[in-house]
């Protein structure tokens, strides 16, 4: 295999894990390794595929608390399958048993009916060549990873107009950019929604003001004793790097301070993350005693995260920030209900929200954003979640099925299609109406 096709499939690995990586960490896995087949044969099939992408997952060490619906789906999906386009055509669960995506058969049809009614897909299992041939790769999560670095390296050198440069060191105000060893990075547009409202360049004018078009977000590790410290740095329109005053460092080196985070992309994960870096957005505080900032933490694969954070500071430290993404290359854009969520002028007091994201987190180790939010209509409950009633007595919607003598599934469906303020009204009204249809309580049915 020559350089130009190794690169090649290199930087293929790098999009699919790049494209995967939010969706597998959500379901508490991470890559193993990747690999590469020029010519493939699924064996007793009759099938042959060319340039394939296999990869490998398995459990993330490190993962956070899911159901255990989540939990068994991450043991039966062990395998994922890429053409040379990255679409997925397979998956393989963990007794090797191959399962073809619909587009990719209907792919092969496509090509000659009479060549697809030749093979056997059904009960196809996973078998692996002994010995790799001449023009296959596998790369491990490590590879991949440093892989990676070399690559944003690569993009960075370009940016600032230089070969050399390993990193960028921390910053202070007014003190020319130092470059020295190169960690990671990322790089946000100026323009990207934050909130519904606003972008970065609204909440910081001096975005405007200085012609900056690109915010980089820069970790430097293994320099001048700043572990863990984080630079944000702007960069105009002719590559031209500029500090931005606006942006103070809290929370010293290392904050590992714990911030109840939106990290999905719609609200259905809100879980507490431990963020490495907070910077204050001067300017921006408010009367009712809240503070707006950006939080930093490397996530999987050494990818840069950046979070809009609303500080409620009348709270205990350990329970007033509320964060949610802000898009990158690496993280999709979050949707309209979130930025809605996250907009000050449209939810102007985020205390009610973090209160019961706490209860929440408490009880199942995560909740979803349509759970804390101002909207009673759009939570979601199972039969057993526990509900805290108006006197501070605590229910479920089986205790409260009982009581109406219908079937949890029927008072559940009730509930979470029903709108209402407050649990209290809610299972009021679903009582009174489902003894309108059937009568007193004692009744059997």
């Amino acid at each position: 295999m020559n350089n130009k096709k190794r690169n090649e499939i290199i930087n293929h690995m790098l999009q699919i894990s790049n494209n995967i990586s939010e969706r597998i960490r959500n379901n508490g896995q991470e890559i193993d390794n990747i690999g590469y087949y020029k010519e493939f044969e699924f064996e007793n099939s009759g099938l042959e595929v060319k340039d394939i992408f296999i990869v490998k997952l398995k459990k993330e060490e490190k993962k956070s608390k899911k159901s255990r619906e989540n939990e068994d789906q991450q043991e039966k999906q062990l395998y994922e399958i890429y053409d040379k386009d990255n679409n997925l055509i397979a998956t393989v669960d963990e007794m090797g048993k191959i399962q073809f995506q619909p587009e990719f058969l209907q792919s092969l049809k496509e090509i000659s009916e009479e060549y697809y009614n030749t093979l056997t897909l059904d009960d196809v299992e996973m078998e692996f060549p002994e010995e790799l041939e001449q023009d296959d790769l596998i790369l491990t999560k490590e590879e991949i990873e440093e892989k990676a670095d070399n690559k944003k390296l690569e993009d960075i050198s370009k940016i600032i107009e230089s070969k050399n440069i390993n990193s960028y060191s921390e910053m202070k105000v007014d003190q020319t950019p130092k470059f020295e060893k190169l960690t990671n990075k990322q790089e946000i547009d100026s323009d990207v929604r934050v909130t519904q409202t606003e972008t970065l360049a609204d909440m910081i004018p001096e975005i405007k003001e200085k012609g900056i078009v690109k915010i980089g977000v820069i970790y430097s590790n293994r320099t001048n004793n700043q572990n863990g410290r984080f630079s944000f740095v702007g960069i105009d329109k002719n590559g031209q790097i500029h500090t931005i005053d606006s942006l103070e460092n809290v929370e010293g080196t290392t904050t590992g301070q714990t911030v109840t985070s939106i990290n999905s992309r719609d609200g259905s994960a809100v879980e507490e993350e431990q963020v490495a870096g907070m910077v204050k957005i001067n300017g921006r505080s408010k009367s009712n005693n809240e503070e707006e900032m950006l939080s930093i933490r490397q996530g999987q694969y050494g990818i840069l995260e950046v979070d809009y954070v609303r500080a409620d500071l009348s709270r205990d430290k350990s329970e007033r920030y509320m964060s949610a993404p802000i898009e990158t290359d690496n993280i999709y854009p979050t949707t309209r209900e979130v930025r809605d969520f996250m907009d000050k002028s449209k939810n102007v007091n985020m205390n009610d929200e973090l209160r019961k994201a706490d209860s929440e987190i408490d009880r199942d180790g995560e909740t979803k954003m349509r759970n804390i939010d101002d909207s009673a209509n759009n939570d979601y409950l199972t039969p057993d979640d526990i509900i805290i009633l108006e006197n501070g007595s605590k229910t479920t919607l089986r205790k409260e099925a009982e009581k109406s003598k219908v079937s949890p599934e029927e008072f559940t469906r009730r509930y979470n299609e029903r709108g209402g303020k407050t649990p209290d009204e809610k299972i009021e009204a679903i009582q009174d109406e489902i003894e309108e249809e059937y009568g007193a309580p004692n009744r059997n049915r």
